[in-house]
């Protein structure tokens, strides 16, 4: 049976969000048809006795070693190649999901940070996608819509060739669709939720569920700013937000605050409107939705929203079979349009919210009418069923990804940094394509991290351990200050190298012109002489200026030569820096359990061998 390694970002256990969730619920849906790990940032503490768990800890490649010597294939969030990049360098087949289309949800999420670190995020985040897609052999995603994004930064990076067209004319074996699913279990009620815990809500009050978390890219101040009119017909209506505090380290949400002020400020706070203060644990969930009479999930207009997955907690809606208002424009509301599950209103339209909540509060036959079709539904969502695209490309894994350039790091059965190559020699006219091809490598080179000592011996290895602990305080101290002047280098040059584009078109722009002159000099040199020689004069002048700029660009290209040769030295001598510091730590290692021999023979009252 083939090994799968399933590799999470986020929280995995009795307290988790949509991505432990899905990372979870995979694990148990293809257990029956292969050996599958489940690793997560933090220790398990799910039984899980079908599969395997583990922790990682993350951006520590040692940490994932051994599990990814032992896969056959990896399933991994595609965030995680933002801390683990090694993921890319293996030769084992990479399954990466790109469900959560990172870029989009950062463009809300830091919508009131500071610019400049918003900038650099989406730097980030464009050379994050940029990296999944090279890295991927077989991608994921949530939605048909997301499909057609994905495919678009396929096509971008080169994946969509004329050979793979012609095997595979949708590509549904370089990426497919796997939405969020659904357990085959039925809810059942474990212990009280809502009704008879949470003063002020009665047995027989119907409650408006919000079920998913308060994010930056929802909207729940509509539906606040709408209660008004709905207690104004529902006397004995009651809203809940599940609103505890995310299990794993996420940033807070500035809606959580703004919520709860709107509700104060309307006079429904714990009255009518309720924050639910703790987080749901996973088992749980199904008390809580089974008490609602109504689940509600609005969002304003944006990208996040628009190629979002259809979320987790939408689909408990159809699990427990209840009725759903959603904002239009996200595949939540097709799925709710498509199959009449309730209702779709407009993004940020309180009177239409308003007046969809109190139509389905008065109809308990259309109510009634919705939980049937969204428990008939269900069935299709089943994680068994939605998981078919992992297990065929399980079935015959391998590797589609581009091969690796000369002078990159093949595929490997265990993490490395790759080795630095010192550049080819230039021609000292820095030609455009050995310019881009030098800077190209600059960018994959940067970033150095030194690797620890191992052994496969017990007691050397202990030593070298130790020789690990007792180095690491000084040794990446100078890696850190290294790293960070590699970035500052390579971001000036790269820096010029944009300038020196600018100063090429400018150029360009001015050869186009004085290719214009001159065809208007020899129209109306034909008409009068006099004009004729006084355009010669300024085309002349012209030209030397032209020449005299071109000899500056002449020697900018020469300085970032000279620059590039520089940083390429100080690759080298950083190489060989790292090798004198590997050199000391074996010695101390050896050093360490010459010690440990003396010590024990000390102990023993015998004289070291």
């Amino acid at each position: 049976m083939k090994h799968l390694l399933v590799i999470s970002h986020d929280v995995v256990g009795s307290h988790m969000a949509g991505p432990g969730i899905r990372y979870w619920e995979l694990a148990r849906a293809l257990a029956p048809y292969v050996a599958v790990t489940l690793l997560a940032p933090r220790p398990i503490n799910l039984a899980a006795p079908d599969f395997a768990t583990g922790s990682y800890a993350w951006g520590d490649a040692a940490s994932l070693a051994s599990y990814l010597a032992r896969a056959d294939v990896i399933l991994a969030n595609g965030f995680v190649l933002e801390a683990h990049p090694e993921l890319g360098n293996t030769g084992t087949p990479l399954i990466i999901d790109l469900y959560d289309p990172t870029l989009l949800e950062n463009l809300e999420l830091l919508r009131a940070a500071d610019p400049a670190a918003r900038v650099d995020r989406n730097r980030r985040d464009v050379a994050l996608l940029n990296r999944q897609v090279a890295a991927g052999d077989f991608f994921l995603c949530a939605t048909e819509r997301q499909r057609d994004l994905y495919i678009g930064a396929l096509m971008a990076a080169g994946r969509v060739s004329p050979e793979r067209v012609d095997a595979d004319p949708l590509l549904r074996d370089l990426i497919d669709v796997v939405p969020f699913g659904l357990p085959a279990e039925p809810p059942a009620r474990t212990g009280p939720a809502l009704r008879g815990t949470v003063d002020g809500i009665g047995p027989d009050d119907p409650i408006i569920l919000w079920s998913g978390g308060l994010w930056d890219w929802m909207d729940p101040q509509s539906l606040i700013q709408a209660m008004p009119a709905v207690v104004a017909v529902v006397p004995n209506v009651r809203l809940v937000f599940l609103a505890g505090k995310h299990p794993g380290p996420v940033a807070a949400m500035r809606t959580l605050d703004e919520s709860r002020s709107l509700a104060r400020q309307i006079g429904l706070l714990d009255s009518h409107v309720f924050f639910y203060e703790s987080w749901v644990p996973y088992a749980c969930r199904a008390d809580f939705l089974l008490d609602a009479s109504i689940v509600v999930s609005l969002h304003r207009q944006h990208l996040e929203t628009t190629y979002a997955a259809l979320r987790s907690r939408i689909l408990d809606h159809l699990w427990v079979g209840r009725a759903s208002v959603v904002s239009a424009g996200d595949a939540a509301a097709e799925l709710v349009a498509h199959y009449d599950l309730g209702r779709v209103v407009p993004p940020q339209d309180v009177a239409a919210v308003a007046q969809t909540l109190c139509d389905l509060l008065a109809d308990s036959a259309a109510l009634a009418a919705c939980a049937r079709r969204a428990q008939a539904l269900a069935v299709e969502f089943r994680w068994e069923r939605v998981s078919m695209p992992v297990r065929r490309f399980c079935a015959a894994p391998h590797c589609t990804r581009p091969a690796v350039p000369d002078g990159q790091p093949q595929g490997a059965a265990s993490p490395s940094v790759p080795t630095p190559v010192s550049p080819p020699t230039m021609d000292t006219t820095m030609n455009d394509q050995t310019r881009n091809d030098t800077l190209s490598r600059l960018d994959d080179l940067w970033k150095i991290q030194p690797q620890p000592l191992r052994s496969g011996l017990p007691i050397l290895g202990q030593a070298k351990e130790a020789a690990n602990s007792l180095t690491r305080w000084y040794v990446q101290a100078i890696v850190d200050q290294q790293n960070g002047f590699n970035a500052s280098a390579v971001q000036a040059i790269q820096a010029l190298a944009a300038s020196d584009d600018t100063r090429h078109s400018e150029l360009t722009v001015h050869i186009h012109a004085l290719h214009h002159l001159l065809n208007v000099s020899t129209n109306q040199s034909r008409q009068s002489s006099a004009a004729t020689q006084h355009l010669t004069d300024q085309l002349s002048h012209r030209t030397e200026a032209l020449l005299h700029r071109f000899d500056g660009l002449s020697q900018r290209l020469d300085g970032l030569s000279q620059r590039l040769d520089g940083l390429s030295q100080r690759l080298d001598g950083l190489s060989h820096h790292i090798s004198d510091v590997d050199d000391a730590e074996t010695i101390l290692a050896a050093a360490v359990s010459e010690l440990r021999e003396l010590a024990a023979a000390v102990a023993s009252d015998k004289e070291p061998s």
